[in-house]
């Protein structure tokens, strides 16, 4: 079905393909694959998630106001916190690691958003919906996964290596010199998936958002650069979120005497 420059797909097209997402678990299963069920219950919750997601925005497009844009970006901000203290091991305490994912992605993503909605985007408002809330979920989702990523490393290593910590503190090292070798280590892990990212973005593979526009009708040139756009946006956002979360999960592991206290965390 055709809008325009636009082919519409039709709930029976997404049944079909649902067909083989069945057909590719059961294979997955034969082949003795241990989390096929979970697969299946995370499928079938992406696509009741996302179908929901879409009639919620169609309103709040239609309303254009800046409350309910701003609840939908707090509403995205405590999931995606929630997620982070989830994909902990060793969490924190007192949601710590909750506290911890809300500071790190309301001072990179959000903050970064709303300055290029402002002086790069430039809709009229600058909320507007169809720009605030998408470019919010796709900074957002890479600076998630990161700042997860940078927290779990640093409270895993911090207990694996607490002798060789513990030693440094001994002979007089600060907590930030002690854990020099935790906090670069948990970096690394953070920012690999962001580094291969980038090599691989336009040669091996098509970003979302521009193949989205493509699809859409628009020129690709112009997909392009809100491509770019998209992509520095997620660097910076991953790179500061993921520092924001190291620095803060290890200021959370040290009492005011500098003793490495892992009884703080679950």
């Amino acid at each position: 079905m055709h809008d325009g420059n636009m082919i519409l797909l039709q709930w029976t097209d997404l049944v079909f393909l649902s067909v083989w997402f069945l057909l590719a678990a059961g294979w997955l299963a034969l082949e003795g694959f241990g989390r096929t069920r979970t697969l299946l219950i995370n499928g079938v919750r992406m696509g009741l998630q996302l179908a929901l997601m879409g009639v919620w925005l169609s309103w709040v497009f239609a309303q254009g106001t800046f409350f309910w844009v701003t609840l939908v970006w707090g509403i995205m901000l405590l999931m995606a916190g929630y997620e982070v203290h989830k994909r902990q091991q060793y969490p924190l305490r007192r949601g710590g690691s909750l506290l911890i994912g809300l500071i790190a992605l309301s001072m990179t993503a959000l903050m970064l958003t709303v300055l290029t909605l402002v002086t790069v985007v430039e809709p009229r408002p600058w909320y507007a919906p169809q720009y605030a809330i998408p470019l919010l979920g796709m900074v957002l989702g890479n600076s998630m996964t990161a700042v997860a990523l940078a927290l779990d490393q640093l409270t895993r290593l911090a207990r694996d290596r607490r002798a060789a910590v513990e030693a440094q503190l001994a002979l007089g090292e600060p907590p930030r010199q002690a854990m020099g070798f935790v906090r670069r280590q948990a970096l690394q892990v953070a920012l690999t998936p962001m580094v291969n990212m980038l090599a691989a973005a336009g040669v091996v593979s098509l970003p979302g958002m521009m193949t989205g526009q493509i699809l859409a009708g628009a020129d690709p040139m112009e997909a392009v650069k809100y491509q770019i756009m998209i992509i520095l946006l997620i660097v910076v956002s991953t790179a500061l979120g993921a520092v924001l979360a190291v620095r803060l999960g290890q200021r959370r592991l040290f009492d005011t005497r500098a003793r490495l206290r892992l009884d703080w965390l679950s």
